[in-house]
């Protein structure tokens, strides 16, 4: 289909020169020459009415934020039929003049054909509820995460498609100036973002996830709290050989034998068991919910977790008490209740003075103590089920407290 030739074409032919030209024409004579335009298109009978002034202002300002994420340099005129056009990620977006153009162009970056980030994280929030196996906890956790670090922030109300890597860096420096935030919770809002712009991508509304293009070593965080204090060996035979024989004294020894969370322990069945190791293939959420999934399955398979003779022993106690479910911790239909279970723990704590510790210091507890009786940190990021060796490592990281490192380095330094 051929175009008709651009009735702008004098005015279009300027306009191209002054925006293109090294050194810069003077932006007077680009105004005159785009107010000839206005004159032209908004009131060609000469009366600068309130409507056609209206119309001038919005301009400017579509005019004005255009620049912002566009470079008007590029512009370029068809010698064919005197249209002007500009190539935005591969689409060239033409007009019969000036006015039109800008107008197409903010249409292209700042109407509901480009979302912002605010916008698309509610798409993405739908597609995690709705196609992701995620729980609803971490969904939640995902809104927390927002409403605290970007909700109103400047880069959330910009579409998506005109964002650059230097509006990210930009963000990521006025929230981690002053050591503001941990690099675990920075690295939580990176993944939140990342799953925004990977979905966006897929959906082509962006071409690029910018964030990949970042080097975040240049952020300053602020220093964990290192306070986590697991069970030692002996606080944990004194437990163990304290409780009693009923349901949560018993779901409490178990978990001593094993590395896993709370959900996981709730979810486990009697077929898991497959002669001497237990498969971990599902976890019950903070609904109560079944999740056939689990954390850590991705390139490994299944957790396998190995059970010692004791383990087998609390597992027949167990049975004894619960002989009629297919779930081991399930009885009559309820889940362990983990404040039950935790308030259990803490009495337990409590009568052999010991410090109490929750149901997730006893899975890091079993953990430490595994890792300083020479089992690999290789080993146990499999038995915990870390995506990453580096998680593993977050959670061993304060093993060895400072008086007994101290007392090693004087043993063998001198």
């Amino acid at each position: 289909m051929c175009r008709s030739v651009s009735p702008y074409i004098v005015q279009n032919q300027t306009i191209v020169r002054m925006l293109t030209s090294n050194p810069p024409a003077p932006l007077t004579e680009l105004g005159d020459t785009v107010s000839e335009l206005q004159k032209i298109m908004i009131y060609p009978d000469g009366k600068l009415t309130p409507k056609a002034l209206q119309a001038m202002l919005d301009f400017n300002k579509k005019e004005n934020q255009v620049k912002e994420v566009c470079n008007l340099t590029k512009i370029k005129l068809r010698p064919d039929d005197g249209r002007i056009y500009l190539i935005v990620k591969r689409r060239t977006i033409s007009s019969t003049n000036y006015i039109d153009l800008i107008e197409k162009l903010y249409n292209y970056f700042f109407t509901t054909n480009a979302p912002t980030m605010e916008e698309y994280f509610e798409t993405w929030m739908h597609w995690r509820a709705t196609e992701d196996s995620v729980t609803k906890k971490t969904i939640r956790e995902n809104r927390y995460l927002w409403n605290a670090l970007l909700k109103d922030q400047e880069i959330t109300k910009v579409p998506l498609s005109s964002l650059t890597v230097k509006n990210y860096i930009h963000y990521f420096r006025s929230i981690t100036k002053d050591r503001q935030l941990t690099c675990k919770r920075f690295n939580d809002l990176k993944s939140v973002m990342n799953g925004i712009l990977y979905l966006a991508v897929e959906n082509e509304v962006i071409d690029h996830n910018c964030l990949r293009d970042i080097n975040f070593r240049q952020f300053i965080f602020k220093a964990e709290e290192n306070s986590i204090k697991p069970y030692t060996e002996e606080e944990r035979l004194q437990i163990i050989n304290h409780l009693g024989n009923d349901f949560y004294s018993l779901a409490i020894m178990l978990d001593f034998h094993l590395v896993l969370r709370i959900g996981e322990l709730k979810g486990l069945r009697w077929d898991d068991i497959c002669g001497d190791f237990l498969y971990v293939q599902r976890f019950v959420d903070d609904q109560n919910e079944i999740i056939d999934d689990i954390k850590g399955h991705a390139k490994e398979g299944k957790r396998l977790m190995p059970l010692t003779p004791k383990a087998k022993e609390i597992l027949e106690q167990v049975h004894l008490q619960n002989p009629n479910s297919e779930y081991i911790f399930i009885r009559n239909g309820q889940p362990l209740a983990t404040v039950t279970f935790n308030r259990r723990l803490k009495k337990c704590c409590e009568e052999l003075g010991i410090e109490y510790r929750s149901s997730h210091k006893l899975r890091f507890s079993t953990a430490s103590i595994l890792y300083k009786n020479g089992v690999e940190d290789t080993e146990l990021q499999k038995l915990l089920g870390h995506t990453s060796l580096n998680m593993t490592h977050h959670y061993l990281r304060c093993l060895n407290p400072q008086e007994e490192t101290a007392s090693k380095m004087r043993a063998i330094l001198g």
